[in-house]
């Protein structure tokens, strides 16, 4: 194809690829150099998230690493306002930090902008000028009728490759002066790659985390130049990584497909090809009709879990899911985060042989109890101030609780943190501990348990006889002491020996003694120090709720 051709696609285009080459010099030899490059079309995908984090991680186990950020906006229909400050700010939260890339919705930091593809519309128009003018790219003039028509025939014909090539590639042959005559008359039209593939013909390709690869050469002549003038994202990803100096694109398994394509568009436009890793998607169980249950990707429409702000809004700790994420993406991480509970995360060590090729199945128990060993290890004071930051956006009425008296909060957080794993997230709380913080929740009106049924000739005395002698004063040990006393007057078993071995004697025995005071303060059976509750309560409100309880019996 002359360079008439191309000179009449972009007449406006003055550089040459070596003016770009020159504009974004190599980086210091040796650079590890990764990217993260999602859409602006809404909120981010946990998904997302995980492919920034190992980008992040991998780059930082290098002693020379860059990480950027690059916003792929060439598909204008599919953007949503603020949709980059959605990214910014959501990976920002996360401790998900780059050296490169924008910082607001239309700023940028370092030298290799612009990071948002629709601002380096006149980068990819000098590169595809350059491969029109070399034969190596020609414009397509098909309108989407024709298209879809081609597909029609594929289709009646069982072609076993679908797309635009070979005998399909209506374009390919258009002499010069057809392609001219087009132009002149004013045709709308793309630039395709004209594919040097055969088909049949394999070629091995191979992946950082999977090994070598065997797949069918890129047939396709595909479009690299949209009528818009923007890029597809196979031809930015190539022009960009390579004047970026990419050394390594780590991306969702879902681009595997892509890999024949980019190679071809990289030795092309005569660029290195970069290395390759594709990461296994995160999965879930899902019931089929039949009973059985299946594997597929979290879904954006589906799955709320799919949304990263799904575990901010719950009140997950962020080192939590950080840990979460890097525990299903190495065999080597959890064993170190065991020995290593105050590293930041970014010390261990990233092996990308070592990630899983298989989709990891998301595991809430898992997440759960990762999260809860994170939580433990925390301390009180540090637990105050993420509740405080968490409901000040999510729950209004913990945020009063708090607002009210910190230092009061601060020691309910010592009654279910020292020795107990109870709290996952920020939100469990309030379903843990409602008779805490809940200024609403009325222990009387919870269902009496069906254990005390036997009892009920018992409990109003028993209960009577233990506000008769409270003492505020008293400490655990004499506080525990009284409530042993009252417990022989009702036949009560103080000692778990004798009650074991003759039961029958008994009206049972201190544990349900404790168990009517328990259930009447809290509306629990299961909680953590009573004693310490009642001085989180205050005489007042204990008394209140045990008369209450004695009311309704």
């Amino acid at each position: 194809m002359s360079k008439r051709v191309a000179e009449a696609l972009f007449p406006h285009i003055t550089k040459t690829p070596a003016d770009w080459e020159k504009a974004f010099p190599a980086r210091p030899e040796g650079t590890a150099c990764t990217r993260f490059a999602p859409s602006p079309t809404g909120f981010m995908h946990i998904g997302g998230l995980y492919t920034a984090l190992i980008n992040d991680l991998y780059t930082r186990s290098h002693e020379k690493g860059v990480f950027f950020l690059r916003i792929e906006d060439t598909d204008q229909k599919r953007i949503v306002e603020g949709g980059v400050s959605e990214i910014i700010d959501t990976l920002r939260s996360f401790d998900v930090l780059f050296d490169e890339g924008p910082v607001s919705e239309s700023e940028d930091q370092g030298g290799y902008g612009p990071y948002r593809q629709s601002l380096r519309r006149e980068i990819y128009q000098t590169y595809a000028k350059d491969l029109v003018a070399r034969d190596l790219a020609y414009p397509c003039f098909c309108t989407e009728e024709e298209l879809s028509a081609l597909r029609e025939r594929q289709e009646a014909e069982n072609a076993l490759q679908k797309g635009y090539w070979g005998k399909w590639a209506a374009c390919r042959s258009l002499t010069e002066e057809e392609i001219l005559q087009k132009l002149s008359e004013g045709r709308s039209w793309v630039v395709r790659l004209r594919s040097q593939g055969q088909e049949g013909r394999s070629r091995v390709f191979h992946d950082l985390i999977r090994g070598d690869i065997s797949m069918q050469e890129n047939l396709i002549d595909t479009v690299l130049i949209k009528s818009d003038g923007l890029p597809t994202y196979h031809f930015a990803h190539a022009v960009d990584d390579h004047l970026m100096h990419t050394s390594e694109v780590i991306r969702a398994d879902e681009w595997i497909a892509s890999i024949p394509v980019h190679v071809e568009l990289f030795e092309t436009l005569g660029f290195p090809v970069p290395g390759y890793a594709h990461l296994s998607p995160i999965m879930k169980l899902e019931e089929k009709a039949d009973g059985g249950v299946s594997k597929r990707k979290l879904s954006k429409r589906k799955d709320p879990e799919a949304r990263v702000h799904y575990y901010e809004e719950i009140g997950y700790p962020v080192a939590a899911v950080l840990d979460y994420l890097l525990t299903i993406s190495s065999a080597d991480y959890e064993p170190w985060r065991e020995q290593n509970m105050d590293a930041p995360i970014f010390d261990f060590r990233l092996d990308l042989t070592k990630t899983g090729v298989a989709g990891a199945l998301f595991d809430f128990s898992k997440l759960n109890s990762v999260a809860k060993n994170r939580v433990a290890h925390m301390s009180c004071e540090a637990v105050l101030e993420a509740v405080k930051d968490w409901a000040a956006r999510y729950d209004g009425k913990l945020s009063a609780y708090i607002a009210a008296d910190e230092e009061r909060f601060l020691r309910s957080v010592h009654l279910w943190h020292d020795k107990r794993l109870d709290v996952a997230k920020w939100s469990d709380l309030m379903e843990l501990y409602p008779y805490l913080y809940d200024a609403d929740f009325d222990p009387a009106a919870e269902p009496i348990p069906e254990k005390f049924q036997a009892h009920m000739a018992h409990i109003p005395g028993i209960l009577r006889d233990y506000l008769a002698s409270f003492d505020w004063n008293d400490d655990g040990k004499d506080w525990f002491q009284k409530v042993r006393d009252i417990a022989p007057k009702y036949n009560y078993a103080v000692k778990t020996g004798p009650y074991k071995k003759h039961p029958e004697l008994y009206s049972g025995s201190i544990a349900d003694v404790s168990s009517f005071i328990r259930f009447a303060v809290t509306g629990r059976l299961n909680t953590p120090d009573l004693h310490g509750i009642l001085h989180i309560l205050g005489q007042e409100e204990m008394e209140r709720r045990v008369e209450r309880f004695l009311a309704r019996l």
